[in-house]
This record gives C-alpha cells, sequence and structure tokens, in this order.
C-alpha cells in the first residue's frame, strides 16, 4: 500500500514492517525516536544506550535489526566505528544504516558517507515526518543493493 505523507507530499510505500535499533545514549532522544514512530504500525523500535550494549545485543543474542540508527556521538564508541565493528559479521555487512547527528564538521560528515549508510539526519529533526524519512531511506538504500 502507498500513502501521501501529509506534511511531504511524498508517496511512501507502507506494506514494509522495519525492526530498528536505536542506539543513543541520551534518553530524551530514544524516547523521541520511539514516540516520532509509534504510529506507524509497521515500526518497532528497540532502544540502547552504548555501542556496547549494540554488540551484545546484535552479536551476543543475534538479533539482527532491518535497520540500524546510529548516534554519531556514543560514551563508548563513535557510530561509526560502531558500525564498522558490526559490518565485521557477514549477517550486518549489508544492513542499512541511518546515522543521527548533531556534528556539523565536515570531517564527520565525510566519515558516515563512507561508509554507505541509508541517510544522515540532522538533529533536531522533525518528530512528524521522522517515520516517513526512515522509509524513504530505508526504500531508496534497498533499491540500490
Amino acid at each position: 500500500m502507498t500513502r501521501l505523507h501529509p506534511l511531504s507530499g511524498k508517496s511512501v510505500a507502507m506494506s514494509q514492517s522495519y525492526r530498528i535499533l536505536h542506539v543513543d545514549n541520551d534518553s530524551d532522544m530514544r524516547l523521541v525516536v520511539e514516540m516520532a514512530t509509534l504510529l506507524d504500525t509497521g515500526m518497532t523500535i528497540r532502544s540502547v544506550p552504548s555501542g556496547a550494549a549494540a554488540i551484545d545485543l546484535c552479536l551476543a543474542q543475534h538479533a539482527r535489526p532491518d535497520i540500524l540508527m546510529l548516534d554519531y556521538r556514543l560514551p563508548d564508541m563513535s557510530g561509526p566505528e560502531l558500525l564498522r565493528r558490526l559490518r565485521r559479521d557477514p549477517a550486518f555487512a549489508d544492513m542499512p544504516v541511518i546515522f543521527l547527528t548533531d556534528s556539523s564538521g565536515h570531517e564527520a560528515e565525510e566519515e558516515m558517507r563512507a561508509l554507505d549508510p541509508a541517510g544522515v539526519l540532522s538533529k533536531p529533526f522533525n518528530p512528524l515526518s521522522l517515520a516517513i524519512d526512515i522509509r524513504l531511506m530505508a526504500d531508496r538504500w534497498s533499491a540500490m543493493h
């Protein structure tokens, strides 16, 4: 089923379900993301506060999400470093990732883009369009890979 998003005017396929792992040390940001995607019944969000928790969940517990949403700055490692570690495992080598960042530096942008993300969202983002933005990025990434 395709719907026209009321805020963006973009046509988005809504039939795909996504399990998303959101990694962010800011508990308020984790709550905003969970609330922003709540009305999209095809999205299930699981949030963890650190790279180590994400690695434990993904590798030790074998819980493979469909999409990773990574904060650029985490307390124990950077989002790009977390992604590099996860991608060493073949099960995660082709997983779409969306970076969330408040970094505006050129080097940070280059580092994220070099990892072939599905997208980069700057903080603050529009919570009203977050679910649609995630779907658009994931769909575009899937079409290219």
